[in-house]
């Protein structure tokens, strides 16, 4: 191991690992829990593609529909994943630290904490579905399948709920296979019983867009009640206990490392359906080429988010176990392989991307829109590989708040102000596009800064 000393802003010296030695224990350490982890995103990212797929034999209509309800998911997903940074960071470090029962008391505030966000958010999305069309400008065609879709969408916020956190805190602890295999029953199964109940095969009713929300509704519920039936019979590596003689999670800790997350990930989705809108005002096509090309590029992006995982989970179990050295590795080593992995993956769909879009819909302009916007982005990717790994990386560590204000900075500052200047100069849609490219750059500086200086291990 090779270290050089650097002098943080108290004036004392710090450990810092040099990037370029890696241990291969640590590079197996991160591969054990991020391979599965992108295996089971991958999945998802496929499913939403096929979800996709399926609807289109309905029409542009439908697409621009799905997309808009998807995206309204995606604000239940953000604010579970900031909960998650809290799950994660005290679950792995209570787990490093050879105290499981604490780590179990995490696990479960993280859970209840979980239900009651989805609950609200549920019961807003359900009430508010006519004003979230209309905010996605959809035309009359597009508008009421959108409102439907929300609503029983909006249904099984709960059950998404209970799958995130607890497979969010197997993976803290180092146990990637128990979500990976119900992730493939879940996400198979969602997409067999939305083309069921979308065009009425094997004796089910046909209920075109409707029954795409509820076929992917009912995979996860059951999913979700796997997870709560293995974990209080014990069959998973997190046990299960309501003794009173467990220990207690802190709860005001929990809120000081959650906070910061979940406000970032309702600050960034915030930001994200603003930047929406902005793409919205060029037409149905600009809109739904948006969201194919998402779920093109997701492929690319769930990558970094397992490597994201795999740093978070390994940094809070090397510090729980006071092993600053690790932690550090653990971020470096996962970013090394996220930049290879994403790189390649992220040219290869760049360069395919109008194949790719043929595949999904046949609208000639929502193809083409598609392709500049996979393009985009995907020269985008080494880039996001920084911010992703080495921002989750700090978020294990317990440092919530920095990931916030660089979020902040490249969001408002960046992201919505150009974005907003192009609109109003009414510039083509690929200039808003663009957008992501300067939006990335920013913020992954800041993150690459915040992380040579070491101060995040100091966070809890």
């Amino acid at each position: 191991m090779v270290f050089h000393t650097l002098r943080d802003s108290m004036g004392q010296p710090s450990p810092q690992i040099n990037p370029k030695i890696k241990s291969p224990s640590m590079m197996a350490s991160v591969w054990s829990i991020a391979g599965p982890s992108i295996g089971v995103f991958l999945m998802a990212t496929i499913a939403g593609v096929l979800i996709i797929k399926i609807v289109s034999g309905l029409g542009t209509p439908a697409v621009a529909a799905v997309t808009a309800g998807q995206r309204i998911n995606f604000v239940l997903v953000a604010m579970l994943m900031g909960l998650g940074a809290a799950t994660t960071a005290l679950v792995s470090r209570a787990w490093g630290a050879k105290n499981p029962e604490l780590a179990t008391a995490y696990a479960r505030l993280g859970l209840v904490s979980g239900i009651i966000i989805a609950l609200i958010i549920a019961a807003f999305s359900a009430f508010f579905a006519p004003e979230i069309s209309h905010f996605f400008k959809l035309d009359d065609v597009s508008a009421p399948l959108a409102v439907s879709y929300i609503r029983w969408m909006s249904l099984f916020a709960v059950s998404q709920s209970i799958l995130m956190v607890l497979s969010t805190a197997c993976r803290s602890i180092g146990d990637a296979k128990t979500p990976l295999y119900l992730g493939l029953f879940g996400h198979s199964s969602s997409v067999f019983l939305a083309w069921a109940l979308t065009y009425g095969k094997l004796g089910l009713p046909a209920m075109g867009i409707q029954g795409a929300a509820i076929g992917w509704g009912v995979a996860f519920s059951l999913c979700a009640f796997a997870y709560l039936a293995l974990w209080m019979n014990n069959r998973l590596q997190l046990g299960f206990s309501l003794s009173a003689q467990a220990p207690k999670a802190d709860l005001s800790r929990f809120i000081r490392v959650c906070m910061p997350a979940t406000i970032e990930q309702f600050m960034m989705q915030a930001a994200m359906l603003v930047f929406v809108w902005f793409v919205a005002r060029h037409g149905t096509e600009a809109f739904a080429a948006y969201g194919i090309g998402i779920s093109l590029l997701s492929v690319t992006i769930v990558i970094g988010m397992g490597f994201s995982i795999a740093a978070a989970s390994l940094v809070g179990q090397s510090l729980g176990a006071g092993d600053r050295e690790g932690a550090i590795e653990s971020g470096y080593s996962a970013l090394r392989l996220a930049l290879v992995t994403m790189t390649i993956l992220g040219a290869l769909t760049s360069f395919f991307s109008t194949e790719l879009a043929r595949l999904l819909v046949d609208d000639p302009e929502v193809v083409r829109l598609t392709a500049l916007f996979v393009l985009i982005l995907g020269l985008a990717q080494p880039i996001l590989a920084i911010d992703l790994v080495l921002g989750g990386a700090m978020r294990g560590a317990g440092d919530t708040r920095f990931p916030l204000f660089a979020g902040l900075i490249s969001a408002v500052f960046i992201r919505l102000t150009l974005a907003g200047i192009a609109t109003w100069l009414e510039l083509p849609v690929q200039w808003i596009y663009s957008v992501f490219m300067a939006d990335q750059l920013v913020k992954s500086t800041i993150i690459v800064w915040r992380y040579r200086g070491l101060r995040w291990l100091r966070a809890l």
